[in-house]
């Protein structure tokens, strides 16, 4: 390979044994290759970036990490979420798990997860995550939540494919009473179609009955699609301006391009942020691609995103709580056109944002993301410190405004220790330590999930590691009914999951 073909260089890892290895970066035909050499496994290249021009436009914003040679850990101060492990099991199967998660897993045990928020609470008591797994069929997920927040855990999100929100009867609002500040829910498209081939069954009245359960509750939603290119990437633009329809409960839309570690180890092409971002800004008219603006604190190639504002907002109305928007919710073709939503590089240029950027707490950015009433004094605070001139004004813009982000998980084709050792997505341990959760999710070529095995993270060792056997996680048909499994209660008296 030409020297001149070399854009930087990197500490990465070797995909097949995840061992660190010297990285570069190369263009070719356009785009930006990471390769790296393994003695024992030899060359490796695999495509990360798409466009070399966007490439180059986004390394001026955010940090420039470099991995210091030490334990791929995070530093209490720069973590952003916590995600907190409760359950192996799964009511689904979905084609593509990070978790490799499935019916029949196992429960972490209280005093374990009790563990996992101390090493959190004690790290400062950053906002955390209840994933799995599915965590929702954990009947004592109301009291982790309880126990969470008296640790002093101000934000708690749950990650959730939203069946038991659907299908059970004041379920979201046992949550919202016990804590909950906002539902991460899987939303992968509006046809079901796209379900069937991603979840393996169709759940789009279950997406929209847990959309109002969660409305019922005031519960805000963070709509989260995992997205595959040829399957659901021309769904994009639906689900933002679904979003937008229903945004007196949708606070915000995080995009994550599939990656390749988990139940989808095997490498079948990268979907780079940057092409996802140019597909989105096919899709929606005001939308540019280099309106998606780098995050502020992990790197610049991890997450982009935006704002949704009013082109016209009327002043008067903007944070107006006597203003009845009941007919904007999901009237599809008969609410006011959402085209007439812009970006907030309207109002707010590139300068300006990494200005801003560096005004963040991490902690507060995934409250802003969330559409908490954390995050929005945050975004008012900042902004009158700053002088943006949003029409209107900031106080209540969370009424009118959709922020837009996309997530580039890190999987080995993409492995960069330098961005990796500044990850600002964090896994707990009952160390006491926080690990970068894409290193812990991180599978080789063969399914193995190296990283955590070598390092003593925990959770699965492999992603075919068979689940240990269970009556009290069953599976979802998709018509309202699980399948048979039975359902008895467990060692620690947690009662019967769903």
């Amino acid at each position: 390979m030409n020297g001149s073909d070399t854009l930087a260089t990197t500490t990465s890892l070797c995909p097949d044994c995840l061992e660190t290895v010297p990285g570069r970066y190369e263009e070719r035909e356009g785009g930006v290759f990471l390769t790296r050499e393994c003695p024992d496994h030899g060359s490796a290249s695999r495509q990360v970036w798409g466009s070399l021009d966007h490439w180059e436009w986004a390394a001026d914003f955010g940090p420039t990490p470099e991995y210091d040679g030490g334990d791929l850990t995070v530093d209490p101060d720069h973590a952003c979420l916590a995600i907190v492990e409760v359950t192996e099991g799964c009511n689904l199967s979905c084609s593509y798990c990070f978790a490799s998660s499935g019916p029949g897993g196992a429960h972490r045990s209280p005093e374990e997860i009790d563990a996992l928020l101390d090493t959190v609470a004690d790290a400062g008591g950053r906002p955390i995550q209840f994933s799995g797994g599915e965590p929702t069929i954990r009947d004592d997920l109301p009291d982790l939540v309880e126990r969470a927040r008296s640790k002093g855990i101000d934000h708690v999100e749950v990650n959730t494919n939203g069946i038991r929100l659907a299908t059970e009867d004041g379920y979201a609002g046992s949550l919202a009473d016990a804590g909950v500040t906002a539902v991460y829910l899987q939303f992968d498209g509006l046809t079901s179609e796209t379900y069937e081939r991603i979840r393996e069954v169709d759940l789009v009245e279950e997406k929209h009955a847990a959309i109002e359960a969660c409305r019922s509750a005031d519960l805000p939603i963070v709509l989260v699609p995992t997205v595959v290119p040829g399957v659901n990437d021309h769904e994009m633009g639906d689900i933002v301006r679904f979003a937008l329809e229903n945004r007196d409960v949708v606070r915000s839309v995080n995009f994550q391009p599939v990656a390749h570690f988990g139940r989808y180890e095997r490498n079948d092409g990268r979907f780079a942020l940057d092409d996802a971002t140019r597909l989105l800004a096919e899709q929606i008219e005001t939308l540019d691609p280099r309106d998606m603006l780098p995050a502020p604190c992990c790197s610049a190639y991890c997450q982009i995103g935006t704002a949704f504002v009013p082109r016209d907002t009327d002043p008067s109305d903007v944070g107006n709580s006597d203003i009845d928007r009941s007919d904007d919710r999901g009237c599809g073709d008969e609410c006011a056109d959402v085209d007439s939503f812009v970006p907030l590089t309207q109002y707010v240029d590139d300068r300006l944002w990494d200005t801003l950027s560096g005004l963040v707490d991490e902690g507060d950015y995934m409250e802003l993301l969330a559409g908490t009433a954390a995050g929005e004094e945050w975004a008012c605070k900042t902004a009158g410190c700053c002088g943006i001139d949003v029409p209107g004004g900031v106080e209540g813009l969370f009424d009118e405004v959709v922020p837009v982000s996309f997530t580039g998980f890190m999987d080995a084709d993409a492995a960069d220790v330098n961005r990796l050792n500044n990850c600002c997505l964090s896994v707990p341990t009952t160390e006491g330590e926080l690990v970068p959760f894409c290193g812990y999710n991180m599978t080789t070529e063969d399914g193995d999930y190296a990283l955590r095995n070598r390092n003593d993270w925990g959770g699965r060792t492999t992603v075919e590691d068979p689940q240990p056997p269970s009556e009290t996680t069953v599976g979802y048909r998709g018509d309202g009914t699980t399948t048979d499994g039975g359902c008895t209660p467990d060692e620690s008296g947690d009662g019967c999951d769903r």
